[in-house]
């Protein structure tokens, strides 16, 4: 596990930028106010909520792993599938690419510089800065850079790559959930106000997707999605590097990842049903 998970990451970081053929700039050129919308929905405006509801007089008894998984979910953006998501469901998986994109590269101000709002961690903000850069934007700047310099190179490697990074990501949710998951229903059982508070922010970042897009049924699941789905990779390896005997924190992450796939079910029902009238 404590190798899967960055080996994953990486693999999905570099997959990415080899798929990113010259388009990894077009939204900075051509629509630089819908991505400066949708990188402060989900850098900036998802983890305000979260502190916001963390505030919440009725939330402040939860234990501190519930609490500690919704920050770090909510501090942690760009889910490493929601390309492949985005464009099964309803999507653009394009536009999802490159809104990941930037994303993955904003993350490692917004982490490190946001990490601190919580005070439940006395972690220096380089150290994290430079977690989040090792496995999100090095991986990522390799695959763009591949692409960019040696084409030929990147449309022989990419199909492999991406189907390892598929497999060693299947390989690794595979054993969460073999590990987590006879875990995961008695403890959300018994904290059944935590889960609450995720599927609250669940919501509330499903409702900032909405609102940064633009009114375009196609572009407005793609951005609700993208701002929505959190990364539980990254947060899974910050809790390794800087918590790894907190084993309740990994299990919450996990809680965090099924009630956000539960809130997004009937999310993308009702917006199939829009596009289909």
């Amino acid at each position: 596990m404590a190798v899967l998970i960055p080996l994953a990451l990486f693999l999905v970081m570099v997959s990415l930028g080899l798929g990113l053929p010259r388009v990894e700039f077009d939204l900075l050129r051509t629509r630089p106010a819908f991505l400066l919308r949708v990188l402060v929905g989900s850098c900036v405006l998802v983890p305000l909520v979260a502190f916001v509801l963390l505030k919440l007089p009725v939330f402040a008894g939860l234990p501190a792993d519930w609490l500690m998984a919704v920050a770090l979910m909510a501090l942690c953006p760009s889910a490493p599938l929601i390309t492949f998501k985005s464009g099964r469901k309803g999507g653009d998986a394009v536009l999802a690419a490159k809104l990941q994109f930037w994303t993955a590269a904003v993350a490692v101000v917004s982490v490190p510089a946001l990490i601190g709002l919580f005070h439940r961690w006395s972690v220096e903000p380089a150290s994290v800065a430079a977690q989040v850069a090792q496995a999100q934007l090095i991986p990522l700047l390799l695959g763009v850079g591949l692409r960019r310099w040696t084409p030929k190179l990147a449309d022989q490697i990419n199909p492999v790559i991406q189907k390892l990074a598929s497999v060693v990501m299947l390989l690794l949710l595979a054993l969460i959930l073999v590990a987590a998951l006879p875990k995961v229903a008695p403890y959300v059982a018994s904290n059944l106000l935590g889960a609450l508070l995720m599927l609250l922010l669940s919501a509330a970042a499903l409702g900032i997707g909405l609102l940064v897009s633009v009114p375009q049924p196609v572009e407005q699941t793609t951005t609700a999605l993208v701002v929505s789905m959190r990364n539980p990779g990254l947060a899974l390896l910050l809790v390794q590097q800087f918590a790894p005997e907190q084993q309740e924190l990994k299990l919450a992450v996990v809680a965090y990842v099924l009630i956000t796939v539960l809130t997004t079910i009937p999310f993308l029902r009702w917006r199939q049903s829009l596009q289909q009238v």
